[in-house]
């Protein structure tokens, strides 16, 4: 077999003065075309000038460092003629070897050893199955392999590597990705693994920055087994180097005999997860009288310079339409460059302008790794349209920021209705909060779209929205994002903002047309909250720090400091955890206080009371309990809650997905989706009834009642309050579409969904139907224990025509999908009627419905539960026939339908059909 033998060689020889090499993904362990590279022809040259006849054989290459071939054989069929099977034993010389430099590689020539197996698979489907296993039967792999014939005749499999290659192509080993985890370490992705038996002193890599310095790789290790995983694989290697990685500088890692030749560019995130905090709060913009002092943290950057300008005209053009390199963005400063110098001691770049009284704007231009940045300060707090420019100025002592009779900026200014701004105590559970959207609720005002609507000032100066809200008896509103989200002013399209483009400064598509002065922004926005809190109603705001509408040149916070804001995955990309294409990394320090400290900004400077976490499981639970203790320490009546669960696998470490409780007040809430779930069926998996619509879960009634966690365990707390209950929000239909179309669906026989006008669709008797169904959901609600949330319009019939996710519904031009229509109000009065009674009673009666930690529900029978709470007695029947009840001991009935809690003396002795009865001692 000399023939053979010198195939292999100079196959053998290719591959083995390569040194270190990985292999490719374990998830795809077939072929794939430039698994290795392009084609060698030099070494394609040398296999068919060894042996002509033999260029076209079938030949499978296995290489076992241990050198141990005794034992192992080739187990081969073909996919379609499963009677063709053939086995190997390695005991019948039927694998070949050749020994060079000490390594020993064995081989299959198929065509030779089985003519007749690779004859049946070219007539049946060109896939060459088989797996490696030894005389017992234990296999090398942990699955089935196979080789397309058609294109691939000579393969190899290594052992302990998930993969098998194709050896048609160019046989040199690809550094496909290198990241650095640390300053002091390096992460390589490779594409072999043969040959990892490498030395520390002579390891072969090569790093060198792009000034033609060298850092030397003193030691390589098997990334895998020192994590723990797969031992054997050994594709990953870690690269110990001998000192620091610069941030500032480009990186390429390169190695002889291996592609790229030029070798491949090193993301440096590990190096920028290394930079030195800064503690000081003092980044930004301080200003003294004229005195300016500019403060960004930058540790990456080789240069940071100060542009500034005389106006909003000159500050070029928006960054949300490109990104932060275009040279359009560095606009018309009104002096040259202002030099900033770096503190090396923690990464702070500052400027000191003794005299700023000519300039009203200013954005930093960053260079990092060689690419010049002209970035909004991240910091800033006020902003010129579109956040293109930081705002020169103190929004607490300027007279355009701030309305008359109020000041900002400190504890002792500092409003929340709720509590009386901390002179009461408050729990959670005492709180029924209220979720709107700007643009949505300026269309209950006016719901001409020719005027200026969909603004801050639209509902902060008419006489309908607040007065409706105050009336309905809530204590707090939640809005959704009103940050600076991505779409630009010009842009009309209909968006939600959960694309977060600048956490600091307020959306300016909510602020008068036409605005460029950033104070205005302030102002307004101010001026709302102020008009809610006089009604009083507490202001809660919904706030999006798990993922940034972009990442590198189209994120601010990519762009002032590359890789630290964010979370990557092990081969260097973008962990997506939001759903969103990123994840903010909460656990690094910089970006928690960050967050925490534009929180508080948002407390102090505009009388935000509670936070709304869109997607909380992306943040770390001991990131949440920071975030509660430090706002607490401003007011104790704050509130902290979210979403306790991500978009996606999230690398986030120990995610916030329950309540998280704290030593001292309450904590970090969590939305229960179990009960949600149980009341009317899930939103995700198709679409799902519950309780209300006859599929029934008297277990998740019965816990949610009383306030106790469901399978996802959302609070697993002793404080009632961290479990927030609901049946609809922003998300997914509204709860009239989910009722509307659960029962076009049973009346109709069908699974589908429908949309459109679903009122005409269900007509008159579907409507008695899910009026009652709508009114026995929020009954569940405000009368459980736990905190009551509702989705604004839900309490007169809101719909979206059954639009399960309108976050980008176009409404510029009317508000047929997301606008609310308040004549629903009167025409569905007796809906609104009794959740105005059921709020009602709720804060009349705190120790009963939200506080009660002895309250008790249990299931009388199938769809009906009894519900004992204080001195009352609750019973919800979900059935379509009304269920007689034991009224025991209970001498009054409690009628909510009114809008107001009225007491009689008749008591039922029945509960109705899709209905509730309140008894009283």
């Amino acid at each position: 077999m000399k023939k053979f033998k010198l195939v292999a060689a100079v196959l053998a020889a290719a591959l083995l003065s390569a040194g270190c090499a990985g292999g490719s993904s374990e998830d795809s362990p077939d072929i794939a075309p430039g698994t290795i590279g392009t084609a060698d022809p030099a070494i394609l040259a040398a296999i068919e000038a060894a042996e002509s006849e033999s260029k076209d054989d079938v030949i499978l290459y296995y290489y076992r460092p241990d050198a141990n071939y005794s034992n192992w054989a080739l187990w081969a069929w073909s996919t379609k003629k499963n009677d063709g099977q053939i086995g190997y034993d390695a005991t019948e010389g039927k694998i070949e070897t050749v020994s060079l430099g000490g390594k020993t590689i064995a081989y299959w020539n198929l065509s030779r050893l089985a003519p007749n197996l690779i004859s049946d698979i070219k007539a049946d489907d060109n896939k060459f199955n088989f797996l490696v296993r030894d005389g017992s039967w234990t296999k090398d792999f942990d699955s089935d392999r196979f080789i397309d014939i058609s294109s691939t005749t000579k393969a190899m499999v290594m052992s302990g590597d998930s993969a098998v290659y194709d050896l048609s192509g160019d046989m040199r080993p690809l550094i496909s990705s290198a990241l650095s985890l640390t300053s002091n370490t390096i992460k390589a992705n490779l594409s072999v693994t043969l040959g990892l038996e490498t030395v520390a002193s002579d390891n072969g890599f090569v790093l060198t920055a792009d000034d033609g310095t060298t850092i030397v790789v003193t030691d390589v290790v098997n990334y895998e087994a020192q994590n723990n995983r797969n031992r054997n694989n050994a594709k990953i290697l870690l690269l110990k180097l001998n000192s620091s990685l610069n941030p500032t500088k480009k990186y390429c890692l390169s190695r002889e005999g291996f592609l790229p030749e030029t070798g491949v560019e090193i993301s440096t995130i590990g190096a920028a997860k290394d930079a030195v905090p800064y503690d000081g709060t003092d980044l930004g913009l301080t200003l003294t009288g004229n005195k300016a002092v500019f403060k960004v943290w930058a540790p990456a950057a080789s240069d940071v310079k100060l542009l500034v300008y005389a106006s909003a005209d000159a500050v070029g053009t928006a960054a949300k339409d490109g990104c932060t390199t275009g040279d359009s963005l560095r606009g018309s400063p009104a002096s040259e460059p202002i030099q900033m110098v770096k503190d090396a001691s923690c990464g702070v770049w500052s400027a000191t302008v003794d005299d700023i009284s000519a300039y009203r704007y200013y954005k930093y231009q960053i260079v990092n790794a060689g690419t010049t940045y002209y970035v909004c300060d991240i910091h800033a707090k006020a902003a010129s349209a579109d956040a293109i420019a930081a705002q020169i100025v103190d929004i607490n002592r300027s007279p355009d920021a701030v309305p008359a009779g109020l000041s900002y900026g400190t504890k002792e200014t500092y409003v929340n209705p709720f509590g009386k701004s901390g002179a009461e105590a408050k729990s959670y559970t005492d709180a029924i909060i209220y979720e709107m959207h700007i643009t949505d609720w300026s269309y209950a005002e006016d719901a001409d779209s020719t005027k200026n609507v969909g603004k801050y000032l639209t509902i902060a100066n008419g006489d309908t929205v607040i007065k409706h809200i105050k009336e309905l008896g809530v204590t707090h509103v939640q809005l959704l994002p009103v940050f600076e989200f991505a779409e630009t002013n010009a842009n009309t399209k209909y968006n939600w903002g959960y694309n977060p483009y600048h956490y600091n400064v307020p959306e300016g598509r909510y602020v008068t047309a036409a605005y460029k002065d950033g104070t205005q922004a302030v102002l307004e926005l101010r001026t709302l909250i102020a008009k809610l809190h006089e009604a009083g109603i507490a202001v809660n705001m919904d706030v999006v720090y798990n993922h940034t509408s972009g990442t590198g040149e189209y994120s601010l916070y990519d762009s002032t400091v590359p890789y630290y804001f964010y979370r990557f995955t092990d081969e260097g990309g973008y962990s997506n955890g939001s759903g969103c294409g990123n994840e903010i990394d909460s656990e690094a320090v910089m970006v928690k206080k960050y967050i925490i400290e534009s929180l508080k900004h948002w407390m102090l400077d505009y009388h935000i009371n509670g936070f709304r976490f869109d997607l909380m499981g992306c943040l770390s639970k001991e990131t949440m309990a920071d975030i509660y203790k430090e706002l607490s320490d401003i007011d104790p009546n704050v509130m902290v809650y979210g979403e306790p669960w991500t978009g996606g696998t999230a690398a986030v470490i120990d995610g916030a997905v329950q309540a998280v409780s704290t030593t001292a007040g309450e904590g970090a809430g969590a939305f229960d989706d179990d009960f949600r779930d149980a009341i009317k069926g899930a939103e995700f998996g198709g679409f799902k009834q519950g309780q209300v619509q006859g599929k029934y879960e008297d277990a998740g009634i019965v816990k949610g009642l009383a306030g106790k966690s469901g399978k996802n365990n959302r609070n697993t707390t002793e404080k009632l309050g961290l479990g927030l209950h609901y049946v609809e929000c922003h998300d997914n239909y509204t709860l009239f579409d989910k009722l509307a179309i659960s029962y076009w669906q049973r009346k109709n026989d069908k699974t589908t969904t429908t949309s459109g006008d679903l009122f005409a669709k269900i007509g008159d008797e579907g409507l008695a139907e899910v009026k009652a169904e709508n009114k026995l959901a929020a009954a569940y609600v405000f009368l459980s224990s736990g905190t009551a949330f509702l989705n604004g319009g839900q309490e007169f019939l809101r719909t979206k025509r059954g639009n399960e996710n309108s976050y980008n519904t176009s409404n510029s031009t009317s508000y047929s999908t997301n606008g609310i229509d308040l004549s629903f109000k009167t025409t569905y009065s007796d809906v609104y009627n009794t959740y105005k009674g059921l709020i009602a009673l709720r804060r009349a009666k705190p120790a009963a419905f939200g506080a009660n930690t002895s309250a008790k529900a249990e299931t009388v029978k199938t769809g009906v539960t009894k519900y004992t709470t204080d001195d009352f007695l609750v019973y919800f029947n979900a059935t379509d026939a009304a269920a007689d009840i034991t009224t025991t001991g209970y001498t009054k009935a409690v009628d909510v339908s009114s809008g107001e809690p009225v007491e009689s003396t008749t008591v039922p002795t029945s509960v109705p059909a899709k209905g509730f009865v309140i008894l009283k001692k």
